[in-house]
């Protein structure tokens, strides 16, 4: 009578853990992109990069869109509206004159934004390539930054004039946040001092003195 060989039994399949999963596929396009950009972004490569099953960003997320998208939305990656406001309530921002609320809400988006490097890198590459990946990323901070028009500043009577005023000062600290990363001064100012920041504060509330009511 022959033994039994155990051997020849397949080792059982170990249960397959999504969140590991949806973290690494995360990571991989978050690498590609600070590495090559967004046209570095495919299925293939993305699942390379992740050690896993490139179906499986169809499975879990629909197609690589999807997958950005999720990264977009996550709220630890481009500022959320609460990392923006600061720890204040909407009510005790609107207890603020304009120009101090406006102050506040572009000076905490640009310190979020230099404690975000994966996000400064990709808003580079933004720069100089456009296609429906970037998209993804564009539309998710218009959204927020239309809810901060809508919920902070709904007081302002002349919004024409608000939209204008916030997008060249918000435009303005942004590109300073992204030249930090490789470059220290500009126009004397030493970009890489906490100070600088709260001095750009300042600077905007005193700009942005006309909008009060």
């Amino acid at each position: 009578m022959s033994s039994f060989d155990e051997s020849r039994l397949a080792a059982p399949r170990a249960p397959r853990n999504r969140a590991l999963t949806e973290a690494k596929l995360r990571k991989a396009v978050e690498d590609l992109l600070v590495e090559r950009g967004f046209s570095a972004l495919t299925p293939s490569a993305v699942g390379r990069r992740a050690g896993v099953d490139k179906m499986l960003i169809y499975r879990y997320f629909g197609d690589l869109g999807g997958l950005v998208r999720a990264i977009a939305y996550a709220d630890d990656f481009f500022p959320t509206f609460e990392v923006i406001c600061g720890g204040l309530s909407v009510a005790d921002l609107l207890e603020l004159p304009v120009n101090q609320r406006a102050a506040h809400v572009i000076a905490n988006n640009a310190r979020a934004l230099l404690a975000r490097p994966v996000v400064l890198e990709l808003m580079v590459w933004e720069l100089v390539e456009r296609n429906e990946l970037t998209a993804i990323m564009e539309e998710a901070r218009e959204t927020l930054g239309l809810r901060l028009l809508g919920e902070l500043f709904s007081d302002v009577r002349d919004e024409k004039r608000l939209r204008s005023i916030g997008a060249l000062l918000s435009a303005a600290v942004t590109y300073l946040a992204l030249r930090r990363r490789k470059i220290r001064w500009y126009s004397g100012v030493d970009l890489t001092l906490d100070d600088t920041w709260s001095d750009f504060a300042d600077a905007i509330a005193l700009m942005t003195a006309g909008l009060n009511a």
